[in-house]
């Protein structure tokens, strides 16, 4: 008896010892990672947190610029990235889980009578893009290959910088997630309303993970402890009671109803003021989704 309590206080202290700080680093890319020192920190922020922090391990959010983002956790400087997509950083680790979808498309003035329909459509435009950022479709050639179109921005708020050449007629569009937007749009003087879309990148949405460095010999096993953690906490609810700080749906059961920002009933205790109120429904810009 006595050493079977050993076997398992060794194997308990084992794991304890195993536990580290995970450092995962991104952009300001709002509802996936806001403000880390928020109340609403974003919700992949949440999730991570939630997953792994009853483990022992403490989770660090750092924020920078994109492109840094992916080039440290390469590096092996932080243990992971949040909100990319399998062509964000196709050499990284991926949980089999994903965290939400992502559907970009090309934001131009609501005057504008410009629209996307292909390659031969952005001739002679100015198109704002973010640098780093995998945009999917056939953009992300073009990009690669510093077409004259794309105007790459970086820094720590880009997406505030593209909105202020666009206002300023600077740019003719910029290519962003429309959830991103208007989010950003309720915590700043813009409108949503002043936009709209001219064209979609690709037909489909796509994938977000949290993935982890290809250069971590722990990251298959983070991978492996968050997805098993996220559907712990879709079966217990807790993702659910994270998503509804931030007007949001399981993008796995309801994948229209998440990319429409349609509330839908929430209890009055889960509601936020840091939520935005849709300026129309999103639900009509996702037909297909």
């Amino acid at each position: 008896m006595k050493s079977v309590i050993l076997t398992v206080l060794i194997l308990l202290f084992a794991s304890g010892a195993k536990a580290d700080v995970i450092v995962l680093r991104s952009d300001y890319w709002c509802p996936y990672v806001c403000n880390p020192e928020s109340s609403t920190p974003g919700y992949m922020v949440e999730i991570a947190k939630a997953v792994f922090e009853p483990q022992g391990h403490h989770i660090q959010i750092v924020t920078t610029n994109w492109a840094r983002s992916v080039k440290d956790a390469r590096a092996n400087k932080a243990q992971g990235i949040l909100g990319a997509c399998v062509a964000d950083a196709p050499d990284f680790i991926f949980p089999k889980n994903s965290l939400g979808l992502m559907k970009n498309a090309f934001f131009v003035p609501k005057d504008s009578q410009w629209e996307y329909t292909g390659r031969s459509s952005l001739q002679g435009k100015r198109i704002g893009v973010i640098n780093g950022y995998a945009y999917g479709g056939s953009v992300d050639p073009l990009i690669r290959h510093r077409h004259r179109t794309f105007i790459p921005f970086s820094g720590d708020r880009p997406l505030e910088q593209m909105i202020r050449m666009l206002n300023a007629r600077r740019l003719d569009g910029f290519i962003e997630n429309p959830l991103v937007l208007q989010y950003l749009t309720h915590t700043n003087h813009h409108k949503f309303e002043n936009y709209k879309i001219a064209g979609w990148v690709e037909d489909e949405a796509v994938d977000l993970f949290i993935a982890f460095s290809p250069n971590n010999p722990h990251s298959e096993t983070y991978a492996d402890i968050l997805s098993r953690g996220v559907e712990e906490l879709r079966r217990n609810g807790e993702l659910q009671r994270i998503l509804n700080k931030y007007n949001l749906h399981d993008w796995k059961e309801s994948p229209q109803k998440y990319l429409s920002l349609d509330s839908g009933e929430k209890n009055a205790s889960e509601k936020s003021t840091a939520k935005p109120r849709a300026s129309h429904n999103l639900m009509t810009l996702y037909p297909e989704a």
